[in-house]
């Protein structure tokens, strides 16, 4: 006999007429009910009446024995400064490794591979000549007898992606796209095709923008390349994700459970079956703060858990000064280690979905996937991603959103620890120092101009205070 039969089932109605005569008369939907910017309305309790699809009920989201890559993203500066700073990431526990920027020469691709075991870990590479990597690495391969088809990792551009930040393709529109035909045609064991919605994330987005133009954007991957005649099977297996992950705990889980599903039924259409989706999270930077810092670790530790509890393959964290571009030794590695605790101590790695079962994370996971799909309709039924962003249609709906998520910050309905929030800055006199704007205002297409909320904030406090 069950534990809990004896006791009578109570109904979502029974207790929803509780929970209202326990108010004593105030309204139950003012003042237990919250709307978030999706148009989600967030109940205060969740049963089993609250789901009506459950899309997750069959699907499995990740396995017991997952291997999630803790990875380290280093641009190219220097090639020998960037050697050291793999060979410190690696040594302190990273298993992935991922360089950005070009990479000029032959000798520089060996150099940059010093003494690091490419069998062992994951390696990526993101540049805008990922054919000529891949010659790099094949050559590499050759000299040090290492078989290719044991490596794990990626080699890829996101060409769509760094239009819209850029605002003008890299050569041209047929230029880019031949050069993505051409690594895509490659018989490679590694990921060839980059999609990064963490561009949408950092811009403020919602999680139902962020969802709906990744996909959209990967459709006008699939359809250009399988025009080319390439297996779609092949291109899908081709695809490595990269979503932006923020503070909204439940929410960020839901999400990636949500892009599984949105995936898996992308691909029934061209009928495929079968091909899991590649993901890997990284921590956005558009709540992190410049002053009171260290509440960065708190924001990056709750984005990780999302990450790894909603099922994403990878996993990369900034450092909490990231923000100022003064990011040491010290912040690299407790970025580093906030994986290594969470897998290691808390064990989430072990466990098969484990959000499997949770009724709000399950309903908002049916909820985010029924309204990120039916945007994602309206784009293809509008001519698909490249002309929604060339009329400027994505790049507008974002920026408006982004608008209301500041203001909200600014009036405090939205709360920022460390920055509209117990601030411990108080008499600061000095602005914040930040990187360079990388948003570029001419260009054949509108920028999507990325957004930094906690600086808007800091600033005005800072000026207001000199």
């Amino acid at each position: 006999m069950g534990l809990f039969n004896e006791f009578d089932e109570v109904s979502h109605q029974q207790w929803t007429e509780k929970i209202i005569k326990d108010l004593k008369g105030k309204d139950f939907n003012e003042n237990l009910v919250w709307n978030s910017i999706e148009g989600i309305a967030v109940q205060p309790f969740y049963n089993n009446e609250s789901i009506k699809d459950n899309k997750s009920k069959t699907y499995h989201f990740n396995s017991s024995n997952a291997d999630i890559e803790n990875r380290v993203v280093i641009a190219i500066d220097s090639i020998s400064k960037a050697n050291e700073k793999a060979l410190y990431a690696l040594s302190r526990g990273a298993n992935s490794i991922q360089f950005e920027n070009k990479i000029a020469s032959q000798q520089d691709f060996d150099t940059l591979l010093t003494n690091i075991d490419i069998t062992i870990i994951s390696l990526h590479f993101y540049n805008a000549t990922p054919s000529q990597t891949v010659d790099f690495l094949n050559t590499y391969c050759k000299n040090k007898n290492i078989n290719p088809n044991h490596l794990n990792g990626s080699i890829c551009y996101d060409y769509l992606g760094e239009l819209l930040i850029s605002g003008d393709w890299k050569e041209s529109q047929n230029k880019d796209l031949d050069t993505l035909y051409n690594i895509s045609k490659e018989s490679l064991p590694f990921k060839t095709l980059a999609i990064n919605g963490l561009y949408f994330n950092n811009a403020g987005a919602t999680s139902v923008q962020e969802l709906a133009y990744t996909f959209s954007q990967a459709v006008e991957y699939l359809n250009y390349l399988t025009e080319k005649k390439l297996d779609v099977k092949t291109i899908a297996s081709s695809f490595a994700f990269n979503f932006g992950i923020g503070s909204n705990y439940f929410f960020e889980i839901a999400k990636i459970r949500a892009a599984k599903i949105l995936w898996n039924l992308i691909l029934k259409a061209y009928n495929v079956d079968s091909t899991p989706i590649y993901i890997n999270s990284t921590s956005t930077y558009s709540n992190f703060a410049c002053f009171d810092q260290h509440n960065n670790i708190l924001r990056t530790t709750t984005e990780a858990m999302s990450a790894i509890i909603g099922g994403s393959n990878s996993i990369n964290l900034l450092p909490f000064d990231e923000i100022l571009d003064t990011s040491t030794n010290l912040s690299d590695r407790i970025a580093i280690n906030i994986t290594h605790i969470i897998n290691e101590e808390a064990f989430l790695n072990k466990v098969k979905d484990a959000s499997k079962g949770s009724y709000y994370i399950e309903s908002l996971t049916d909820e985010l996937v029924e309204k990120s799909l039916e945007l994602f309709k309206q784009l293809e039924k509008n001519g698909g991603f490249l002309a929604n962003i060339k009329n400027g249609f994505i790049q507008d709906s974002i920026h408006q959103v982004a608008k209301q998520k500041q203001a909200k910050y600014n009036t405090g309905e939205n709360t920022l620890l460390g920055v509209n929030k117990h601030k411990s800055n108080e008499g600061l006199k000095m602005v914040p120092v930040v990187g360079p704007d990388k948003t570029h205002k001419n260009g054949i297409i509108q920028t999507l101009e990325l957004v930094r909320f906690a600086r808007e904030i800091e600033s005005k406090e800072v000026f207001k205070n000199a």
